[in-house]
């Protein structure tokens, strides 16, 4: 079993991001815990920010009952406004990503815990690459635990 399947996934999309949801869920939801924060087909519109929030509540939680290593994954049309959103949580550190090379940085530079994409932007057949490499990629600590430090003194009025 790959290291990926251990870990936590937590999902919604915005009414603009639903069949980049829907693959991503197939894809990726056998063999480990998937939470779908929808929204379905019959809710309609659904609004980025209320999106956004569920899957960072439920990511936090998450980290507090000793799941360290669970990721939320956000989409919409761009990607903008959810990465703008889950970036209001004090314990998120969300990256949009486009490409394969950024989800790798992101993770292992930035420690990144939110893979926000655009629908509109990416296609789907990307969006796989990008989430197995969001999944597969550790953080590496070292030289880049200095920056994560400045981010959570940055939050916190300190810097």
């Amino acid at each position: 079993m790959d290291s990926d399947h251990n870990k936590t996934i937590i999902i919604a999309s915005d009414h603009n991001g639903n069949a980049a949801r829907n693959y991503i869920n197939k894809l990726f939801g056998g063999g480990r815990t998937l939470v779908d924060h929808g929204p379905t087909e019959e809710q309609g519109k659904a609004d980025y920010p209320v999106q956004a929030a569920k899957v960072c509540r439920s990511l936090i939680s998450c980290f507090q009952l000793g799941d360290p290593d669970a990721i939320g994954i956000l989409i919409c049309g761009t990607g903008t406004g959810m990465c703008i959103a889950a970036n209001s949580f004090k314990e998120i550190r969300a990256a949009l990503v486009t490409d394969r090379a950024t989800a790798a940085l992101a993770r292992e530079h930035n420690n990144a815990n939110v893979l926000v994409l655009g629908q509109w932007r990416t296609p789907l057949s990307q969006m796989e690459e990008i989430v197995q490499t969001f999944l597969d990629t550790p953080y590496g600590g070292g030289r880049h635990d200095k920056r994560l430090e400045m981010l959570r003194s940055l939050r916190d009025g300190h810097l």
